[in-house]
């Protein structure tokens, strides 16, 4: 969408530096009621309303004060995909009045004013769509959940009978601890579901919503009117303004890809496009979209193809910082050249392609108290024979093609910057080998299942199945 009128965006958008006088001059002019701090490359900074302007003059500040220092820091924003409904939609979930519009690298590309946004029905459209997207029926199976949770976004899906009436509450979290506990995914979804949710009697105020939210330590408030039926879904997100994780990523970019040879003859692996960019660019933008912004990448086979693609990182949203290692050190061994974080810190490898969400991977890791979180894929292996289980001559058991489930390293880890100390300085070690040794030690390692789209793009086949689920819009 064009968010807005070039001459409101420049008229709008002020140097953080400039004094508090000149944005005041500003305003005026602009007659926007709030200005966007953006730097010179168009990095959004912050915002500043005539609200901080007139509290800043109550307190006695000084109007040569750089703006920057009474203004938001980390407002709320929206990506320039964003329709005028569902922009309005969460303007009104808010309750603010101007939306700063950016791309996927934190650049300004537009200043949405409620007062432009007052249709109604926009408004109502939007909401409706979220509610439609999030209803599933009780009788559906956990694996038609996970689709609906895919599409959705939100974390969470409603279990309506006929006619809306809510009977339970559906999150990601619950699908993960059903998939650990070996549930199978054709069991009705409402077997895993919370069947007595917390709920708010409509009309509920983003504020009280946002209490009972925070009491009780929910991400998700189905709103109901007096028969119980569903009339609104509330997402803790919406109403409050979240910094991102605090995480930075190590990729590992440094593999020769021999399995994809000749694609790989004089392209490293994570530069293999997929659709139209990079398959590293598209890891590098899912991070910058969770939040991350500290990236080092590990290379070995053809850097400078990688450096000069990436450069800095400016230009893709994030910094980028580079550990080449002369010889192959495995999947583990480049992380001791790397300065030690100063906190827990994701590992991904850079032949992965997938939708899984950080923040809730780090959430977990958290709540475990872990110092490795590995991430897994749910996997089944159909044997096309019969089975036989004996002990020693006798059989006990006989299974006719039965389906084995296996968990899979996903290759993709959260780890404590203590579990580096057991990697040893300058020798081929491998994530597998760190988790032996952790393991050894008694200390804590958990899996963290990955319900959302993953692909390894290691073979051919795996290849070209990621450019068609990119072609498809599924990823």
């Amino acid at each position: 969408m064009d968010p807005s009128p070039k001459t409101r965006l420049d008229d709008a958008t002020i140097s953080p530096e400039a004094s508090i006088a000149e944005a005041l001059a500003r305003m005026d002019r602009a007659g926007t009621g709030a200005l966007v701090l953006c730097t010179a490359g168009g990095e959004l900074r912050g915002l500043l309303t005539d609200g901080d302007i007139r509290r800043a003059v109550l307190r006695g500040a000084s109007l040569g004060e750089p703006n920057e220092a009474i203004a938001t820091r980390n407002p709320i924003t929206a990506l320039d995909s964003i329709s005028p409904g569902e922009a309005l939609y969460l303007m009104t979930r808010h309750d603010i009045n101007h939306l700063p519009v950016v791309d996927r690298t934190g650049r300004l590309q537009g200043f949405l004013l409620r007062k432009d946004l007052v249709a109604k029905d926009d408004l109502a459209e939007a909401a409706q769509r979220r509610l439609d997207s999030v209803i599933i029926a009780p009788g559906a199976s956990i694996t038609e959940a996970i689709s609906y949770l895919d599409k959705a976004g939100t974390g969470g899906l409603a279990l309506c009978t006929a006619g809306r009436q809510l009977c339970g509450l559906l999150t990601d979290g619950d699908i993960r601890r059903a998939i650990l506990r070996g549930i199978p995914l054709d069991d009705p979804c409402e077997t895993i579901s919370t069947g007595d949710p917390l709920t708010a009697l409509y009309p509920v105020s983003s504020g009280d919503a946002l209490r009972q939210m925070t009491e009780h330590d929910v991400n998700h408030l189905p709103v109901v009117n007096a028969d119980g039926e569903l009339v609104d879904f509330l997402l803790r997100r919406d109403l409050i303004s979240e910094s991102g994780p605090n995480l930075s990523a190590v990729i590992m970019a440094g593999g020769f890809g021999r399995r994809l040879i000749p694609l790989t003859d004089t392209v490293p692996k994570p530069m293999l496009p997929v659709g139209d960019r990079p398959l590293l660019e598209r890891t590098i933008e899912q991070l910058r979209r969770s939040g991350i912004r500290d990236v080092n990448l590990t290379t070995h086979f053809l850097p400078e193809s990688i450096i000069r693609h990436f450069g800095d990182g400016e230009a893709f949203g994030v910094r980028i910082s580079y550990s080449n290692e002369d010889q192959p050190l495995g999947t583990a061994g480049g992380l001791k050249m790397l300065k030690r974080p100063e906190g827990p810190f994701l590992v991904i490898n850079g032949d992965i392609l997938t939708g899984v969400s950080f923040r809730d991977m780090l959430l977990f890791h958290q709540k475990y108290g872990a110092e490795l979180t590995m991430g897994v894929r749910k996997h089944e292996v159909h044997v096309p024979f019969g089975v036989v289980e004996c002990e020693d001559v006798r059989i006990k058991q006989l299974q006719e093609k039965p389906s084995l489930t296996l968990f899979i390293n996903a290759g993709i880890y959260l780890l404590e910057p203590s579990a580096c100390d057991l990697i040893p300085e300058g020798e081929r070690f491998d994530m597998t080998d760190l988790i032996k040794r952790l393991l050894d030690e008694g200390r804590t390692v958990v899996s963290f299942p990955i319900i959302e789209y993953w692909q390894d793009v290691g073979q051919h086949e795996d290849y070209r199945q990621a450019q068609e689920d990119v072609r498809g819009g599924r990823i």
